[in-house]
C-alpha cells in the first residue's frame, strides 16, 4: 500500500482529491495538509510513495518541497496539481513526476494516482 500526502491549501480541492481516491486499493494512509512547513515536517515521520503538490501555499511555494526532497535524497513520486502552469518546466526540473493543470486535469490526476 502506498502512503500519500496531499499538500493543497484549498480545502474543497483537497477533500475532492481525498474522496476520489480514498477507496483505491493501492492507496494506504492518506495525510492532508495546507502548510508547506507541516508537509516538510511530515517527511521526517512518514515515507510517502506519492505527494500531490500545489504550488501556491499560504506559507510558501510547493517548489520548496521539491527542493527539500532533492536535498534529502527522498525518493517519492510527486504529482503537481496547480493553476500555475507557467511553472511546469521548473517543477519537472526539480523532480516532479508529472504536472496537472488544476483548471482541467482533475480526472487525469485521479487516474494517475490510481495507477501508482
Amino acid at each position: 500500500m502506498n502512503n500519500l500526502l496531499i499538500l493543497e491549501d484549498n480545502s474543497f480541492v483537497r477533500n475532492n482529491i481525498f474522496d476520489a481516491i480514498k477507496d483505491t486499493r493501492s492507496v494506504g494512509e492518506i495525510q492532508q495538509t495546507e502548510s508547506l512547513k507541516e508537509a516538510i515536517s511530515l517527511l521526517d515521520d512518514t515515507n510517502f510513495e506519492l505527494i500531490i503538490l500545489d504550488i501556491k501555499l499560504p506559507d510558501g511555494y510547493g517548489i520548496e518541497l521539491l527542493k527539500v526532497l532533492k536535498e534529502r535524497q527522498i525518493k517519492t513520486k510527486v504529482f503537481v496539481f496547480s493553476m500555475s502552469t507557467e511553472l511546469k518546466k521548473t517543477c519537472l526540473k526539480y523532480g516532479a513526476e508529472a504536472f496537472f493543470d488544476k483548471a482541467k486535469d482533475f480526472n487525469k490526476l485521479v487516474e494517475a494516482i490510481k495507477k501508482v
